[in-house]
């Protein structure tokens, strides 16, 4: 005869690995789009929506939208797009008055994510009670995430990464420069602005139900190119599918850390990305002056 609160338990436990798998799916999808879309529009294998800041201030967006008393998924969403939307335009905004190069905008991006990244401490202290499971998402994770929760934030990852999918040959276009792309009919301003927005939507949305989550943005595009050459329509799914694989496997680990599997996912994401970034400044080294 079956135990009903055996069988209870084990349908929950179930349905929380579900969820689990479900989300850290999702938000690998959502990043890795967002880092090719990045890479693709600023012309640099190092673009990420982490270094560049955008996951810090959707981050930042999160927890003012919590300290005004917003607490609903949807209000949550919206915060985090505009927080991550507005420290993207600040990075580009600012490099592109310094005149710097793409790879010096790595810099002004590092240089905003500290800076967010502090004021999201100063945050977190004081809604750390308010804000369940708060130290491990500010470093990312799955752990906390609920259905409706979820079910806000999942079209928004999907959208944006679905929207960049959709601009794939005119990136291509782009990727050969400015004036060929225009000269193919490629309205590369208009482009360049919803790239930006799509990015930003994917990953402020995987914030909003994550926290921020670094490098997959950075490693899977990389990996991808190095898997099927530089068109990006033949990287951009294997990205998001190397995204995906990366951050479950990346949740599964942090369960192995950490009992009860609350490690937080940029733990384990960073042992994965920084030999990458290591190889990438070496290989810019001999082409770009930073």
């Amino acid at each position: 005869m079956v135990n009903p609160l055996t069988h209870g338990l084990g349908s929950f436990v179930i349905e929380l690995r579900v969820l689990r798998a479900l989300s850290a799916t999702l938000v690998g999808v959502a990043l890795s789009a967002s880092g090719s879309g990045l890479q693709v529009l600023l012309k640099n294998p190092l673009a990420d929506p982490y270094i560049l800041g955008v996951s810090s201030g959707a981050a930042l967006g999160v927890l003012a939208a919590v300290a005004t008393g917003l607490i609903w998924p949807l209000e949550i969403s919206l915060a985090a797009l505009a927080g991550g939307l507005a420290a993207l335009i600040v990075v580009m905004a600012v490099s592109s008055a310094l005149g710097l190069t793409s790879v010096s905008m790595i810099l002004v991006g590092v240089a905003a994510s500290y800076a967010l990244s502090s004021i999201d401490m100063v945050l977190m202290m004081d809604l750390g009670p308010a804000v369940q499971g708060s130290l491990a998402w500010l470093f990312g994770t799955v752990a906390y995430v609920l259905w409706n929760e979820l079910a806000y934030a999942a079209p928004l990852m999907i959208a944006g990464a679905l929207w960049i999918f959709l601009r794939a040959g005119h990136l291509e276009s782009l990727m050969l420069g400015d004036d060929v792309a225009e000269s193919m009919g490629v309205r590369t301003h208009r482009l360049r602005a919803e790239i930006a927005v799509a990015s930003a939507l994917s990953t402020s949305a995987a914030v909003a139900v994550a926290g921020p989550v670094g490098f997959v943005g950075l490693v899977a595009p990389w990996l991808a190119r190095l898997g099927s050459g530089g068109a990006f329509r033949r990287t951009y799914p294997l990205s998001l599918s190397l995204g995906a694989s990366l951050t479950v496997a990346a949740d599964l680990a942090s369960r192995f850390v950490q009992p009860g599997g609350m490690a937080p996912l940029t733990s384990i994401t960073a042992l994965m990305g920084a030999p990458v970034l290591v190889y990438l400044l070496a290989r810019l080294r001999r082409r770009c002056t930073l």
